[in-house]
């Protein structure tokens, strides 16, 4: 059976190196197999493309004194692996959601769990997917589907007296720090995102003035792990986002801030109607 696996995957691999499937395709058939995403991406990552190159060889032969000596000219078309550019941590940015492109899939959600699992938890999360992980979180309402995830918002200094983010106002421990650039874990923290320190987190079960605020007034960016029960907050992977490139459709976009985030930091319930009014021109039944 795991030869049989093996075979097939390889025989992706070849499609995608060859051109005829998609990378969204080969992702779709490689999980279909069995595979986590975050394998499957992997093994895409591994295919080379094959890319044109000119080979030029001469061949000369000797016929008769009429006969000139023949210049063969051949076009060889070689397969060279290609080493895809290291993403670049960019500051400053946010998530957008294009509702219109987004099918509810869930990826963004996959790979944002995969991801802060197997670094918070290796050995708990090693052979299960739990989206509990995920910071990213697709929720689906009446024909609409809202993409709920920190906006990176903040107070306003002249009207409220702090700068801070609203969670980062409340939190008794301050636990909600921002980390500049320079410092962080790459691909994980830093950039000027915000990220959660887990040693002055109290959780839960002891605090959650970080949810109440962010759930009543700001959109439900606040999450909290299955485990240990801390707070999670997006943290952009510290300038690169997992999900952005795990969505299929290009529904997710990492975009410079233009206002603050603040501005679109919605309760989802209100997104879901928004959108709904939006694509629609009704308000929503339920």
């Amino acid at each position: 059976m795991r030869e049989e696996l093996h075979e097939r995957v390889s025989e992706l691999q070849e499609q995608l190196r060859q051109g005829n499937i998609t990378r969204r395709d080969f992702l779709r058939y490689a999980t279909l197999l069995g595979l986590s995403l975050g394998a499957a991406e992997a093994l895409a990552a591994c295919a080379p493309k094959v890319v044109e190159k000119e080979v030029t060889r001469e061949v000369t032969r000797e016929v008769t004194k009429e006969v000139p000596v023949t210049k063969i000219v051949e076009k060889v078309v070689t397969a060279t692996p290609t080493k895809a550019a290291p993403k670049e941590a960019k500051a400053g940015y946010m998530l957008v959601v294009d509702p219109t492109k987004c099918t509810g899939c869930m990826w963004c959600a996959i790979a944002c769990a995969e991801k802060w699992a197997a670094e918070l938890f290796p050995e708990e999360t090693k052979d299960t997917i739990n989206l509990e992980f995920s910071r990213i979180r697709p929720m689906r309402f009446q024909y609409v589907d809202v993409v709920n995830v920190c906006t990176q918002c903040r107070l306003m200094a002249w009207a409220e007296g702090s700068d801070k983010a609203p969670c980062q106002e409340v939190c008794p421990q301050d636990a909600i720090i921002t980390v500049p650039e320079g410092e962080g874990k790459p691909g994980f923290t830093g950039m000027g995102y915000m990220t959660i320190d887990r040693d002055k987190c109290l959780g839960i079960d002891a605090c959650g003035r970080c949810l109440e605020v962010c759930e009543d007034q700001f959109g439900s960016g606040i999450s909290y792990d299955p485990i240990e029960r801390k707070a999670q907050i997006c943290t952009m992977c510290g300038g690169s986002p997992a999900c952005v490139e795990a969505c299929p459709e290009g529904a997710l976009l990492f975009v410079p801030m233009q206002r603050n985030g603040r501005y679109y930091a919605n309760t989802p319930e209100a997104t879901a109607e928004l959108l709904y009014m939006k694509m629609f021109n009704k308000r929503r039944d339920l």
